[in-house]
């Protein structure tokens, strides 16, 4: 349980930092990265079959305090009721971007294993 909010410390802290350091596409940027790192340890566990504390404090703890959909849509919101356009195409290179992440992650760590 500890080393599961040791790593959602870790997750939120540097998400902060990326968002703080690059404001424009830092969201993106950690959105794709977590989504990244889910892939690689999905197929690092099939493979391997990690421990489940492991996996759980990468995935749920490290990469899910990482991402941040949340932020996507109050921003896509914000766009919307604001009538600047754009709230649509903002949620298509989020999720698009971050889904595309994730299977890339899949298939670079079981290219590199094998």
């Amino acid at each position: 349980m500890i080393v599961f909010v040791l790593a959602a410390m870790l997750g939120s802290v540097s998400r902060y930092l990326i968002d703080f350091y690059l404001p424009r596409h830092g969201i993106l940027l950690v959105n794709i990265l977590g989504s990244f790192i889910a892939g690689c340890l999905l197929s690092l566990t099939i493979v391997f079959q990690l421990n489940d504390a492991v996996v759980q404090a990468i995935s749920g703890g490290f990469a899910g305090s990482l991402t941040t959909f949340s932020t996507v849509a109050v921003s896509a919101a914000q766009q919307h009721m604001q009538g600047a356009g754009g709230a649509w195409k903002l949620w298509i290179l989020q999720v698009g971007l971050s889904i595309a992440a994730c299977l890339f992650g899949v298939v670079m760590s079981l290219w590199l294993i094998t």
